[in-house]
C-alpha cells in the first residue's frame, strides 16, 4: 500500500519506516517531539533534510503506530483490527507527503485519501498482521 501512495504522488525514491509501538512509547514521542503528553495514534517524521522528495532527493520518514490505540479504536468504531492499522499506515505516509488536517477542508481531503487507498486493498491481506 505504501508504495502505491508514494507512486500516486509522484514519488519514486523514498526510505521510509514504519514501526509499530506501544501506548508508552507513543506518549513519549508525542511529547518529547510535540509538546503534547498525550498517546495519540499514529505520528510521522519526516526526516527528508527539509529537501522535498523528487528526482535528486529521496522521501525520507518513519511512522510510528500506536498499536493499544488502533486496537482500541477499532473496537470503539466496530472496525476489524487489521483495517484500522493500515488506515493509520496510510495516514502517516500521507503525512509524509505534506498531507495535514489542521483546517476542515483538509481533514476532509486527507480522510479522504486514506479511504481511498485503505479500499484500493480490501479485502485485506491476511499477511500483514
Amino acid at each position: 500500500m505504501t508504495a502505491v501512495i508514494l507512486r500516486d504522488h509522484g514519488v519514486d525514491r523514498a526510505e521510509i519506516s514504519i514501526t509499530f509501538i506501544g501506548s508508552a512509547l507513543m506518549r513519549r514521542l508525542n511529547r518529547e517531539y510535540l509538546d503534547h503528553d498525550w498517546v495519540t495514534d499514529v505520528l510521522a517524521f519526516d526526516l527528508s533534510a527539509g529537501e522535498p522528495a523528487g528526482m535528486d532527493m529521496p522521501l525520507v520518514g518513519d511512522v510510528y503506530v500506536c498499536v493499544p490505540r488502533a486496537l482500541a479504536q477499532a473496537a470503539r468504531l466496530n472496525l476489524e483490527e487489521e483495517e484500522e492499522l493500515m488506515r493509520l499506515t496510510a495516514h502517516g505516509v500521507l503525512h509524509l507527503l505534506g498531507y495535514d488536517h489542521g483546517k476542515p477542508a483538509e481533514a476532509k481531503m486527507m480522510s479522504s485519501l486514506q479511504e481511498e487507498y485503505l479500499n484500493k486493498f480490501s479485502p485485506l491481506p491476511k499477511v500483514f498482521v
